[in-house]
């Protein structure tokens, strides 16, 4: 349809890496994550430990199907698996990607922050 602003395909997924961290550290800027894009484990380290700030401005469905944009921003640390802040970001990613709550979610969250903590 012309003239139309939305597009039904998905938006495309964007990786960031270490080398968008450096680049960032060098210019002083945030780096700001939207939507399905990703930050690799190894990029959110090199974050923490060079000082960037992730910013992540998400998009939630309601159960209307209408879209409320929130935004947020974090600056990766090393963190426990007990941090509640880590287990709200992680639940609000998957729940955003899915677009519903999923039977069984916070059994998987807690199991994966787990794992990550050993």
């Amino acid at each position: 349809m012309a003239g139309t602003e939305h597009c039904d395909r998905p938006e495309r997924r964007r990786f960031i890496t270490r080398h968008h961290v450096e680049d960032a550290a060098a210019s002083g800027d945030a780096i700001r994550v939207q939507g399905r894009d990703v930050v690799t484990d190894e990029a959110a380290q090199r974050a923490a430990d060079l000082g960037v700030r992730i910013e992540r401005k998400a998009v939630a469905r309601t159960a209307s199907g209408s879209s409320v944009t929130t935004s947020s921003s974090t600056t990766p640390t090393a963190t426990a698996a007990s941090d509640p802040d880590l287990r709200r970001a992680v639940r609000a990613a998957v729940v955003a990607e899915l677009g519903s709550e999923t039977p069984g979610l916070d059994l998987v969250i807690d199991r994966v922050l787990k794992s990550r903590s050993r």
